[in-house]
């Protein structure tokens, strides 16, 4: 059986794993990222991860990235949690040395692929990831294959206005007024939550705990964020027309809490030939860095 390996770099650990074609995991390790120590200390690092495993029946080798690449030249173009290593030849030195394929890309769109693969995605066409956590990421993927677009930006939703109106909240300095992640993300809960509950809400799972218990305020909170995301999901499917939309990351582990509101106001938005899209909750448990193995298979074909 042919072998993939996947490595999924974030800003605080690195996990590295070895992956079968039916998505199965017989292989990994999971360490420090060394992040804050600049390019050459982490491509150190992953390399003397790698001696740890079985590289001969590896295929490729796939990297996942925190932040947006640019797949024709295969490098970062830019990279907040991991500084310094913008335009880095991750790719190129580690192919060198270990003679095997090496492609990057962002690891919200490793995470759709894994989705749409192996995942709740699997045997739709069309898939659109979005990931739900601190941030608000996405990835569109059309036939087992990542759409990159120019300089790797295609499905990143974070900057799409749905609230133009909407207050704005000190998340992210280069993020438009309204845009979808300054409303709807984790950080924007968390921060909604402060304003107008107070430290014990100052967190998005704080929020989601008090909507749980019947806080009102809360559950506004979440209400005012479903409708808010549903309004980018609207547009989302006016462009692209996607056969599902998967979301994944640490909100959608309250999606018992939202994703039925998120559903009717989707439907209320949507022109009407695309209200019966699906909007499906991730299932993976390791989406990074199967994803990440991912990466390499899909451009083998």
């Amino acid at each position: 059986m042919n072998h993939y390996i996947g490595i999924d770099l974030g800003g605080t650990n690195v996990r590295i794993a070895k992956v079968d074609d039916d998505g199965r995991i017989v292989q990994d390790v999971i360490a420090d990222a060394c992040a804050k120590q600049g390019p050459e200390a982490i491509e150190k690092n992953i390399l003397d991860l790698l001696a740890q495993f079985d590289l001969k029946d590896v295929l490729s080798i796939g990297l996942a990235i925190p932040g947006p690449v640019d797949g024709e030249r295969n490098v970062i173009t830019q990279a907040t949690n991991i500084p310094g290593c913008e335009n880095y030849p991750f790719a190129d030195n580690i192919q060198k040395i270990t003679g095997i394929p090496v492609f990057l890309d962002n690891d919200a769109n490793a995470a759709g692929l894994a989705e749409a693969l192996l995942g709740s995605g699997k045997g739709y066409n069309i898939v659109y990831f979005i990931t739900h956590s601190t941030g608000i990421g996405g990835g569109l993927i059309i036939d087992g294959k990542i759409v990159s677009g120019h300089k790797g930006y295609a499905g990143e939703i974070a900057n799409v206005i749905v609230d133009p109106d909407a207050k704005q909240y000190p998340i992210y300095k280069h993020l438009n007024r309204g845009g979808v992640e300054t409303v709807a993300s984790g950080t924007a809960i968390g921060l909604m939550g402060k304003e107008l509950i107070g430290e014990e809400a100052d967190s998005a799972r704080k929020v989601f705990v008090l909507a749980s218990e019947g806080n009102k305020t809360a559950k506004a909170i979440i209400d005012k964020m479903s409708k808010n995301l549903a309004t980018c999901l609207s547009a989302i499917s006016a462009i692209v027309a996607p056969d599902c939309f998967v979301i994944g990351g640490g909100c959608s582990n309250s999606s018992v809490l939202y994703f039925d509101a998120l559903k009717e106001y989707f439907k209320s938005m949507a022109h009407e030939g695309m209200r019966d899209i699906p909007i499906l909750k991730a299932t993976l448990s390791e989406p990074g860095v199967l994803g990440a193995a991912m990466i390499g298979k899909s451009h083998l074909g």
